[in-house]
């Protein structure tokens, strides 16, 4: 009787001994969660590591256009198990024709991009009277554009929210930086706008050269300037004439040089 009862406290105490429940069935329990649940599950029991290395699982964390994405890799990504695949795609790869990135969110599997300079539009950016484009160590692409010296500086683009993750807050944050030759983007600040359906357009001014709060902070060594946040609606509220956000950096009334832009991001906003 006495034996009886301490199997009975290690049974529950030990998630290895609960035969009874499949591990099929502890696989499907754990889709349900995040990707950072399961892997702090892994850690309990080997029942567990073992549940939560099951491609069930990880299959539920990977975007529906997972494959697309794949199709789309400039390198191809090699992978053993959707598990390997999932990480993979956090640190990011690039895709049509080395244009963009692509990566998941790794705590939560939310989908994050980034557009090169090369796809966004830049006002005289293929006259190299005003604009050259260069490879840089410290770029995430092969090239970005370099600020020869110009009045008028506008830079825009847009994006599909359908391709992003529904139901999701996002912000646009351009990727610049400043040379030694620098001069005139202190002068004026920049004009910022975001225009996405169902708010209100978004527009402030920053100079670069000077920080904000909340706008304007330093990661290895570029400035992320977030220029607005807009929320991606569910699938099944989202239609053509709903779908398209739009960004867009402005200045023109001060002669300008030195300006590097790397890209823009369209991210999930922090928690």
């Amino acid at each position: 009787m006495g034996n009886s009862s301490a199997v009975q406290r290690q049974n529950d105490h030990d998630p290895d001994t609960n035969l009874y429940l499949p591990e099929s069935c502890i696989s499907s329990i754990f889709s349900f969660t995040t990707p950072r649940d399961v892997s702090r599950l892994a850690a309990v029991s080997k029942l567990y590591r073992s549940a939560a290395d099951s491609d069930s699982v990880w299959n539920k964390f990977l975007p529906p256009q997972c494959d697309e994405i794949l199709r789309r890799a400039v390198i191809p990504v090699q992978f053993a198990s959707k598990r390997e695949l999932y990480f993979r795609l956090c640190d990011s790869i690039l895709i049509d024709g080395g244009g963009k990135r692509f990566w998941l969110e790794r705590s939560t599997g939310k989908i994050g991009y980034m557009l090169s300079a090369r796809t966004l539009a830049i006002a005289w950016g293929n006259d190299q009277c005003y604009w050259r484009w260069v490879a840089r160590d410290d770029s995430r692409f092969d090239e970005l554009a370099e600020l020869k010296f110009v009045w008028w500086l506008e830079v825009w683009g847009e994006m599909d929210c359908r391709l992003l993750s529904a139901d999701t807050m996002y912000r646009v944050v351009f990727v610049l930086k400043t040379n030694a030759d620098a001069s005139g983007l202190d002068r004026c600040p920049i004009k910022f706008s975001v225009k996405a359906p169902g708010v209100e357009d978004m527009e402030f001014e920053h100079s670069l050269l000077v920080g904000r709060q909340g706008r304007h902070t330093i990661a290895s060594g570029w400035i992320e300037v977030v220029a607005g946040e807009f929320r991606v609606l569910a699938a099944e509220d989202i239609d053509d004439a709903s779908s398209e956000i739009a960004f867009r950096m402005k200045e023109v009334q001060y002669l300008k040089r030195g300006l590097l832009i790397d890209g823009v991001k369209i991210e999930p906003r922090p928690t």
